[in-house]
Protein backbone atom coordinates (compact mmCIF):
# COMPACT_ATOMS: atom_id res chain seq x y z
CA UNK A 1 0.00 0.00 0.00
CA UNK A 2 1.44 3.49 -0.96
CA UNK A 3 1.61 6.47 1.33
CA UNK A 4 -1.48 8.40 -0.21
CA UNK A 5 -3.63 5.36 0.21
CA UNK A 6 -2.70 4.19 3.65
CA UNK A 7 -3.31 8.12 4.43
CA UNK A 8 -6.63 7.62 2.70
CA UNK A 9 -7.34 4.85 4.48
CA UNK A 10 -6.65 6.09 8.04
CA UNK A 11 -8.71 9.23 7.71
CA UNK A 12 -11.63 7.22 6.95
CA UNK A 13 -10.95 4.78 9.72
CA UNK A 14 -10.35 7.55 11.78
CA UNK A 15 -13.43 9.78 10.50
CA UNK A 16 -15.99 6.43 10.70
CA UNK A 17 -14.83 6.13 14.52
CA UNK A 18 -15.38 9.92 14.99
CA UNK A 19 -18.44 10.35 13.31
CA UNK A 20 -19.99 7.36 15.45
CA UNK A 21 -19.21 8.51 18.81
CA UNK A 22 -19.57 12.17 18.26
CA UNK A 23 -21.92 12.98 14.94
CA UNK A 24 -20.78 14.57 12.12
CA UNK A 25 -20.68 18.34 13.08
CA UNK A 26 -18.80 17.78 16.34
CA UNK A 27 -16.06 15.68 14.86
CA UNK A 28 -13.43 18.30 13.90
CA UNK A 29 -11.01 18.35 11.32
CA UNK A 30 -8.43 18.69 13.50
CA UNK A 31 -9.66 15.62 16.01
CA UNK A 32 -9.62 13.24 12.51
CA UNK A 33 -6.49 14.37 11.12
CA UNK A 34 -5.01 13.65 14.83
CA UNK A 35 -6.51 10.53 15.08
CA UNK A 36 -5.41 9.26 11.61
CA UNK A 37 -1.75 10.78 12.08
CA UNK A 38 -1.92 13.12 9.11
CA UNK A 39 -1.41 16.71 8.77
CA UNK A 40 -4.49 19.45 8.88
CA UNK A 41 -5.01 19.95 5.36
CA UNK A 42 -5.02 15.80 4.76
CA UNK A 43 -8.85 16.02 4.21
CA UNK A 44 -8.93 18.24 1.65
CA UNK A 45 -5.97 16.83 -0.03
CA UNK A 46 -7.31 13.48 -0.52
CA UNK A 47 -11.16 14.02 0.05
CA UNK A 48 -11.81 17.81 -0.94
CA UNK A 49 -13.51 18.16 2.05
CA UNK A 50 -15.00 17.09 5.18
CA UNK A 51 -18.57 16.45 3.88
CA UNK A 52 -16.71 14.11 0.83
CA UNK A 53 -15.03 12.07 3.46
CA UNK A 54 -17.96 11.90 5.22
CA UNK A 55 -19.71 9.89 1.97
CA UNK A 56 -16.64 8.11 1.69
CA UNK A 57 -17.09 6.46 5.04
CA UNK A 58 -20.67 6.11 4.59
CA UNK A 59 -20.36 4.72 0.91
CA UNK A 60 -17.70 1.93 1.71
CA UNK A 61 -20.27 1.06 5.07
CA UNK A 62 -23.22 1.22 3.23
CA UNK A 63 -22.16 -0.23 -0.46
CA UNK A 64 -21.10 -3.49 1.01
CA UNK A 65 -24.67 -3.58 3.05
CA UNK A 66 -26.58 -3.80 -0.29
CA UNK A 67 -24.17 -5.79 -2.11
CA UNK A 68 -24.61 -8.49 0.75
CA UNK A 69 -28.53 -8.05 0.10
CA UNK A 70 -28.51 -8.36 -3.48
CA UNK A 71 -26.73 -11.12 -3.40
CA UNK A 72 -28.94 -12.99 -0.49
CA UNK A 73 -31.97 -11.88 -3.36
CA UNK A 74 -29.95 -13.65 -6.15
CA UNK A 75 -29.51 -16.85 -4.54
CA UNK A 76 -32.51 -19.58 -5.38
CA UNK A 77 -36.42 -19.81 -3.41
CA UNK A 78 -39.21 -18.66 -3.15
CA UNK A 79 -40.18 -15.19 -2.46
CA UNK A 80 -40.27 -15.97 1.39
CA UNK A 81 -36.93 -17.82 1.33
CA UNK A 82 -35.71 -14.17 -0.05
CA UNK A 83 -37.11 -11.72 1.99
CA UNK A 84 -35.95 -13.90 4.83
CA UNK A 85 -32.14 -13.84 3.72
CA UNK A 86 -32.40 -9.90 3.28
CA UNK A 87 -33.95 -9.91 6.99
CA UNK A 88 -31.01 -12.07 8.07
CA UNK A 89 -28.18 -9.97 6.13
CA UNK A 90 -29.59 -6.80 7.45
CA UNK A 91 -29.32 -8.56 11.20
CA UNK A 92 -25.34 -9.73 10.10
CA UNK A 93 -24.76 -6.84 8.88
CA UNK A 94 -25.01 -4.92 12.23
CA UNK A 95 -23.60 -7.45 14.31
CA UNK A 96 -20.23 -7.19 11.88
CA UNK A 97 -20.49 -3.24 12.14
CA UNK A 98 -21.79 -2.27 15.82
CA UNK A 99 -21.00 1.65 15.14
CA UNK A 100 -23.37 1.58 12.00
CA UNK A 101 -26.60 2.19 14.40
CA UNK A 102 -24.66 5.13 15.95
CA UNK A 103 -24.03 6.52 12.43
CA UNK A 104 -27.66 6.11 11.65
CA UNK A 105 -28.26 8.27 14.38
CA UNK A 106 -26.69 10.92 13.87
CA UNK A 107 -27.46 11.18 10.07
CA UNK A 108 -31.27 11.16 11.54
CA UNK A 109 -30.26 13.85 14.11
CA UNK A 110 -28.38 15.83 11.70
CA UNK A 111 -31.01 17.12 9.15
CA UNK A 112 -34.13 16.21 6.83
CA UNK A 113 -32.29 14.43 4.48
CA UNK A 114 -29.43 12.13 4.29
CA UNK A 115 -26.30 12.69 2.43
CA UNK A 116 -26.60 11.07 -1.27
CA UNK A 117 -23.93 8.91 -1.21
CA UNK A 118 -26.10 6.25 1.49
CA UNK A 119 -29.27 6.92 0.16
CA UNK A 120 -28.30 5.63 -3.38
CA UNK A 121 -27.65 2.37 -1.26
CA UNK A 122 -31.08 2.14 0.56
CA UNK A 123 -33.10 2.68 -2.94
CA UNK A 124 -31.11 -0.39 -3.93
CA UNK A 125 -32.15 -2.00 -1.18
CA UNK A 126 -35.93 -1.08 -1.20
CA UNK A 127 -35.44 -1.97 -5.38
CA UNK A 128 -34.08 -5.10 -4.42
CA UNK A 129 -37.04 -6.10 -1.33
CA UNK A 130 -39.94 -4.91 -3.56
CA UNK A 131 -39.09 -6.56 -6.62
CA UNK A 132 -38.97 -9.91 -4.71
CA UNK A 133 -42.55 -9.16 -3.01
CA UNK A 134 -43.59 -8.29 -6.88
CA UNK A 135 -41.92 -11.64 -8.40
CA UNK A 136 -43.51 -13.94 -5.50
CA UNK A 137 -46.62 -11.80 -5.81
CA UNK A 138 -47.15 -12.57 -9.45
CA UNK A 139 -45.97 -16.27 -9.14
CA UNK A 140 -48.30 -16.92 -5.88
CA UNK A 141 -46.00 -17.59 -3.77
CA UNK A 142 -47.23 -14.53 -1.67
CA UNK A 143 -50.17 -12.26 -0.90
CA UNK A 144 -50.97 -9.35 -3.41
CA UNK A 145 -49.79 -6.51 -1.12
CA UNK A 146 -47.82 -3.59 -1.67
CA UNK A 147 -44.49 -3.99 -2.54
CA UNK A 148 -43.26 -0.64 -0.87
CA UNK A 149 -45.12 -1.06 2.69
CA UNK A 150 -43.76 -4.96 2.64
CA UNK A 151 -39.76 -3.31 2.23
CA UNK A 152 -40.93 -0.81 4.55
CA UNK A 153 -41.78 -3.25 7.07
CA UNK A 154 -38.76 -5.33 6.94
CA UNK A 155 -36.30 -2.13 6.59
CA UNK A 156 -38.03 -0.48 9.71
CA UNK A 157 -38.30 -3.28 12.21
CA UNK A 158 -34.78 -5.02 11.18
CA UNK A 159 -32.77 -1.72 11.44
CA UNK A 160 -34.84 0.20 14.14
CA UNK A 161 -33.74 -3.12 16.16
CA UNK A 162 -30.42 -2.50 15.70
CA UNK A 163 -30.74 1.26 16.79
CA UNK A 164 -32.50 0.64 19.79
CA UNK A 165 -31.56 -2.91 20.95
CA UNK A 166 -29.51 -1.39 24.06
CA UNK A 167 -32.29 1.08 25.46
CA UNK A 168 -35.12 -2.33 24.66
CA UNK A 169 -32.34 -4.52 26.88
CA UNK A 170 -32.33 -1.87 29.50
CA UNK A 171 -36.49 -0.84 29.49
CA UNK A 172 -37.59 -4.56 29.40
CA UNK A 173 -34.77 -6.40 32.02
CA UNK A 174 -34.61 -9.11 28.74
CA UNK A 175 -30.70 -8.94 27.24
CA UNK A 176 -31.76 -8.70 23.82
CA UNK A 177 -28.70 -7.10 23.08
CA UNK A 178 -26.47 -10.61 23.67
CA UNK A 179 -26.08 -12.43 20.42
CA UNK A 180 -28.44 -15.40 21.74
CA UNK A 181 -31.40 -13.26 21.80
CA UNK A 182 -30.64 -11.14 18.82
CA UNK A 183 -31.11 -13.92 16.98
CA UNK A 184 -34.61 -14.49 18.40
CA UNK A 185 -35.25 -11.09 17.40
CA UNK A 186 -34.40 -12.21 13.86
CA UNK A 187 -36.73 -15.24 14.01
CA UNK A 188 -39.44 -13.56 14.99
CA UNK A 189 -39.23 -10.34 12.82
CA UNK A 190 -38.68 -13.48 9.99
CA UNK A 191 -41.95 -15.52 10.97
CA UNK A 192 -44.14 -12.22 11.00
CA UNK A 193 -43.06 -11.46 7.76
CA UNK A 194 -43.52 -14.46 6.22
CA UNK A 195 -46.54 -15.45 7.78
CA UNK A 196 -48.45 -12.38 6.90
CA UNK A 197 -46.75 -12.71 3.26
CA UNK A 198 -48.00 -16.60 2.85
CA UNK A 199 -50.97 -17.12 0.43
CA UNK A 200 -54.53 -16.86 1.76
Amino acid sequence: MNQAASTQERLVVAARQLFADRGFASASVRAITRQADANLGAITYHFGSKDKLRDAVLDRLFGPMADRLAAAVAGPGAAGERLARIVHGIFEFFAENPDAPRLLVHLLAAGPAFPPAIVAHQRRILQLITGVVRDGSAAGEIRPLEPLMVALTIISQSVWFAIVRRQIAAISGVPVDRPEMTAVVERHITEVVTRALAPA
